[in-house]
């Protein structure tokens, strides 16, 4: 029971894949039932919390799964605090052992990034005629969405996080977008789960709104620069003109709400 602090042998992972299989649960009965993706019950039951964007989410999860298993959080938590804790001491180690080997003479190094810049100016020049590539801008907006602790019993994930329509809107259904300001966009999205999302051109005008199901891709020509709101993106891979929105360095939630667009 929580609060009775016991010792359990071996790494949080083992613990609670034991639990699962003496529970006859599957891993997909368990995701369900944490609102969690089916490789996050993986990672965590294979103490791999690389996957995940801090270890406060590893903790979070691991706590989750203990209580949805009745067993002590505690003990586990502590084991996953000192994996954390090792994973950070290795990281900090090998920059400091690659600087000590590696020392670049006088002003070697300066030089040969110049000479990097240089060539990568010359090569834009070369491919674009003298007009490099626009940069792709992602932006993200300010979240109006529930904690996770409120949508446990609500019927639709993504109207809950995001304050969407939870109806599944196809390609063929989004609302065309109309003349005004704005760059005609070429959008790709795949997913690896069913996720809902969001997305509105530069108007604000709808253009998709519902759950895209795992495997199915989808190919948009919006006028951009462009809103999107999805529920667990980690399952998305989203390109805006070809290039990837990356996400990982900004977002600290399962859900996001961003505006993407072109400088």
């Amino acid at each position: 029971m929580p609060g009775n602090q016991q010792y359990y042998p071996g790494p949080p992972g083992s613990v609670l894949y034991d639990a699962r299989i003496s529970a006859g649960k599957t891993v997909l009965e368990t995701a369900e039932a944490l609102n969690l993706l089916n490789s996050y019950v993986e990672a965590l039951e294979n103490n791999d919390y690389s996957r995940f964007n801090s270890p406060l989410f590893a903790r979070g999860y691991i706590k989750s799964y203990a209580r949805y298993m009745g067993l002590d959080e505690v003990p586990l938590l502590k084991d996953c605090d000192r994996i954390c804790r090792r994973e950070e001491e290795s990281k900090e180690q090998k920059p400091a052992r690659l600087q000590s080997q590696a020392r670049a003479p006088g002003n070697a190094g300066l030089i040969s990034a110049l000479l990097l810049t240089l060539f990568i100016w010359c090569l834009s020049v070369w491919i674009y005629g003298g007009t490099p590539e626009p940069e792709l801008s992602v932006t993200v907006l300010p979240e109006r969405m529930a904690p996770l602790t409120s949508i446990h019993s609500e019927p639709s994930l993504g109207e809950v996080l995001l304050g969407g329509d939870s109806d599944t809107a196809k390609a063929e259904d989004k609302i065309q977008p109309v003349d005004g300001d704005g760059k005609l966009a070429a959008l790709e999205f795949e997913f690896s789960e069913s996720v809902w999302v969001e997305l509105r051109d530069v108007q604000n005008q709808l253009v998709l709104s519902g759950v895209q199901e795992k495997g199915e891709k989808l190919d948009l020509q919006v006028q951009g620069p462009v809103t999107i709101s999805m529920a667990y993106w980690p399952a998305v891979v989203s390109r805006y003109n070809g290039r990837k929105v990356e996400l990982n360095a900004l977002v600290n939630s399962n859900a996001v709400r961003v505006q993407v667009g072109e400088l």
